[in-house]
């Protein structure tokens, strides 16, 4: 790994623990239709919903993806298949 790298990875991590230190106060009660369900603190429940964000993301860039080559690969036979003959 380069130099860099290394440095941007220690000051992200750096960042990440602050962020989570500074913000380990518990958040107000997580309810789910009139149930009390859990207490968090609220760094938790900010890097939940980033995990969310980017899997999210990420599947939906997945899937495209998929569709993309699947229509490409598709296209690709169609030109490629010598053309029908007509019968009489």
């Amino acid at each position: 790994m380069s130099k860099p790298k290394v440095v941007g990875l220690i000051i992200l991590a750096v960042i990440v623990v602050d962020f989570a230190l500074e913000n380990s106060q518990p958040s107000p009660m997580i309810t789910f239709f009139k149930f009390p369900l859990m207490e968090l603190p609220t760094f938790i429940l900010v890097y939940f919903g980033l995990a969310v964000g980017l899997v999210s993301g990420w599947v939906a860039h997945a899937l495209r993806v998929r569709r993309k080559r699947r229509e490409a690969l598709k296209a690709q036979e169609t030109a490629s298949a010598p053309p029908q003959q007509e019968s009489p």
